[in-house]
C-alpha cells in the first residue's frame, strides 16, 4: 500500500477511480454495515484525530539513526530527514521547528524500531486548564478542534504529566524511506512520563454503535440506492478519469466544485440544480485558465478543451446527474455509519467559536478493508471548519 500522504473521501473516490471507486465505495459500505451488525467482520475502523502537523519518525532503515519530520520525508527530490536540531533549522520553518525538535528530544524515549507516522496533539505549553460542562479538564487545540480530558482520570493523569502529546495511526514497512508501504492502524506504542501516546483504534466495548434492525434497513435501503444511481453513471465516471487528469478536466474540476460547496457550507439538497450549477462552474474555470495563458498555443489548446468539454457535458447531461445523485446518495449512506460510530466517545471535543465553545464530534473515521483506506468524515461540518481554520503550527 502507498504512503499515507493523502486520505480520500469515501465519496470522492467515484471521480478518482471511476466505476471501480464506485464499487468500492459501496463494498466498504456494505462492510461498514456488517461491523455495526455482526460480530465478524473484516472491516478496521481508526478514530481520526484531528492533529497537526503530521509527524513521521523512527529509525531510518539505511543509516540507523532516529529521525523526525512532516511528511516530507517521503519527498522524492530533497526529502527532510531530520536526526539533529541543526537539520529541522535548515528543513523547515514557522511554528512545526518547535514541534519537531521536541519530538526529536522526547520521541525517542518510545523506542520506536521501525517507521511510523502520527498526529501531533500538544506540547506542554500548549495545554489548558478549563472547566467543561463543569469538569475540570485539561485541554489541547493542535488543528481545529478542541479536546478536553478530565483532570484525575488516568488519561487525564497522563496528559497532565507529558511534555508532549501523539496519536499514531500507520506504520511502515521497506528498505527505505523513499520505497516504504503504509500499514494502516495503531501501531503498539506505550506512553511514557513525557510522551502521552493515544491510540487511534476505535473499540465499542459497550455496543454502543451497533445497528438495530430498523435502522439496518433503513441503512441497506440507502446503500441500495447509492448502488443504483453509481450503476447509472458508471460509463460516465470512466469516460472523465480515463485520460490522466481526466477528460476534459473534468473529473478535477468536479471534485474541485463539490470542494467548493464544502468550503461554502453548501449542502448538496438537488442533484438537477447542482448539475446546472457545474455547467456554469465548469466554463468559468476554464475561461479563467485560457485568460491566465501567456502564449497563443496554450490559450488555444484550452479554448478547444473548454469548448468540447460543454459539448461533453451536454451529450452526458444525465450520467452527470447520476453522477451528483450518487454523490448525494453515498453522503446519506456515510453519515449514517458516522451517527452510530460517534455514539462510542471517550474524550470530549469542542469547537471554539466567538462567543466561546460548542460540543462537536470527532473529526471522522478511517474506513480500510481489503487494502482499501477511505475517510468517513461530515464535510459539512468539520471539513469546513477545516478548510477555514489559521494552522497556528505552521506560521508559529
Amino acid at each position: 500500500m502507498a504512503k499515507n500522504t493523502h486520505l480520500e473521501h469515501l465519496e470522492d473516490d467515484i471521480v478518482i477511480e471511476g466505476k471501480k471507486g464506485g464499487i468500492n465505495a459501496i463494498r466498504m459500505l456494505r462492510e461498514l454495515g456488517k461491523m455495526l451488525t455482526e460480530p465478524n467482520s473484516s472491516m478496521r475502523v481508526t478514530t481520526k484525530w484531528d492533529g497537526a502537523p503530521a509527524i513521521v519518525c523512527g529509525i531510518d532503515p539505511l543509516t540507523g539513526y532516529f529521525f523526525v519530520g512532516t511528511k516530507s520525508v517521503f519527498n522524492k527530490v530533497s526529502p527532510k530527514i531530520c536526526v539533529t536540531e541543526s537539520q529541522i533549522d535548515d528543513f523547515y520553518t514557522g511554528g512545526v521547528v518547535t514541534i519537531l525538535k521536541e519530538c526529536l528530544k522526547y520521541l525517542p524515549s518510545l523506542g520506536i524500531t521501525g517507521v511510523v507516522q502520527g498526529d501531533f496533539l500538544f506540547t506542554e505549553s500548549s495545554k489548558s486548564n478549563r472547566v467543561f460542562g463543569g469538569d475540570a479538564c485539561i485541554s489541547f487545540q493542535p488543528n481545529t478542534i478542541t479536546y478536553a480530558v478530565q483532570t484525575g482520570t488516568p488519561v487525564g493523569n497522563m496528559v497532565d504529566k507529558a511534555k508532549i502529546g501523539i496519536v499514531f495511526h500507520t506504520s511502515y514497512t521497506g528498505e527505505s524511506l523513499s520505497n516504504m508501504n503504509a500499514v494502516f492502524g495503531s501501531p503498539k506504542i506505550d506512553p511514557t512520563t513525557d510522551v502521552a501516546v493515544f491510540s487511534s483504534t476505535f473499540t465499542d466495548a459497550s455496543d454502543a454503535a451497533k445497528m438495530g434492525i430498523s435502522e439496518l434497513q433503513n441503512y441497506t435501503a440507502a446503500v441500495n440506492k447509492a448502488e443504483g444511481s453509481l450503476r447509472q453513471a458508471s460509463a460516465f465516471l470512466n469516460l472523465i478519469t480515463e485520460q490522466g487528469e481526466g477528460r476534459f478536466m473534468m473529473n478535477m474540476l468536479f471534485k474541485q466544485y463539490m470542494n467548493g460547496l464544502v468550503r461554502q457550507g453548501i449542502e448538496i439538497t438537488d442533484a438537477q440544480k447542482t448539475t446546472l450549477e457545474f455547467f456554469k462552474f465548469y466554463g468559468a474555470k476554464l475561461k479563467e485558465e485560457i485568460d491566465a495563458k501567456k502564449t497563443v498555443t496554450a490559450k488555444t489548446k484550452y479554448s478547444k478543451i473548454l469548448a468540447d468539454g460543454l459539448i461533453f457535458l451536454a451529450v452526458n447531461r444525465r450520467p452527470l446527474y447520476f453522477t451528483v445523485a450518487s454523490y448525494m446518495n453515498l453522503i446519506t449512506a456515510k453519515e449514517m455509519i458516522i451517527s452510530r460510530l460517534e455514539k462510542v466517545k471517550d474524550i470530549k471535543t469542542f469547537l471554539k467559536t466567538e462567543t466561546g465553545y460548542e460540543v462537536t464530534a470527532p473529526e471522522g473515521f478511517v474506513a480500510i478493508s481489503s487494502g482499501s483506506v477511505l475517510k468517513l468524515v461530515r464535510r459539512k461540518e468539520f471539513s469546513r471548519a477545516n478548510f477555514t481554520a489559521a494552522k497556528d503550527w505552521e506560521n508559529g
